[in-house]
C-alpha cells in the first residue's frame, strides 16, 4: 500500500531573550510551544517537566493547513507576516523584536512522499519573503524506499497459471 504525502511547516523563534507573548501580540496566532529561558515547561506527556535553556516561539502548520502541498503550508507562514486591512502588517515590528532581543528564526519544511515521487520545492516568492525576516529555512524531504523485491513479490504468474515467470 502507498502511502499518501504528508507535508507541514514550521515556524520557530529562539533566543536567551525571547518573551512569547510579545512574539503572539505581532503574529496575531497562538503558538503550538512557547517559553521563556529559565521558564518551566513540558516536553510531552511522558517527559519530565524541563527547563528552557534559551526561550522559544514554535508554530506548526499541521492540523491547521488543510492538505498536503508544502507550497500551502508555507503560504500560510507568509501571510502571518503580511499586512491586513488598514494595518501596517507586523514585519517592521517583527524584525525590530528581533534585533532588539537577538532572536534567531528559522522555518522547517517538513514532506514526506511515496517511493517515486517528487519532491517539491521551495516557492521563490515564499523564499523571498522569508529572507526579509530574516528566516533560516530548512528542509526534511523523504520518500519511502522502493518496495523490496523478495522472491515471492516479483514473481508473476505466468498465462498458463502452472509456473512463475520473471516480469
Amino acid at each position: 500500500m502507498t502511502e499518501p504525502v504528508r507535508a507541514c511547516a514550521t515556524l520557530r523563534l529562539a533566543g536567551d531573550d525571547l518573551a512569547p507573548d510579545e512574539v503572539t501580540k505581532i503574529l496575531k496566532i497562538a503558538p503550538a510551544t512557547a517559553y521563556a529561558k529559565g521558564a518551566h515547561c513540558a516536553a510531552g506527556s511522558r517527559s519530565p517537566d524541563l527547563v528552557g535553556r534559551t526561550g522559544v516561539w514554535f508554530f506548526s502548520t499541521k492540523g491547521v493547513v488543510a492538505g498536503n502541498r508544502l507550497a500551502d503550508h508555507l503560504a500560510f507562514l507568509a501571510r502571518l507576516r503580511l499586512p491586513g486591512l488598514g494595518e501596517a502588517g507586523p514585519q517592521p515590528r517583527l524584525q525590530q523584536l528581533l534585533r532588539r532581543r537577538s532572536l534567531r528564526v528559522a522555518v522547517s519544511c517538513f514532506w514526506h512522499g511515496p517511493a517515486g515521487a517528487r519532491r517539491p520545492s521551495i516557492p521563490r516568492g515564499v523564499s523571498d519573503l522569508l529572507k526579509l525576516i530574516p528566516a533560516e529555512i530548512e528542509t526534511d524531504f523523504d520518500v519511502d524506499e522502493r518496495p523490496s523485491r523478495h522472491a515471492a513479490s516479483w514473481w508473476v504468474i505466468g498465462r498458463s497459471g502452472d509456473r512463475p515467470t520473471l516480469p
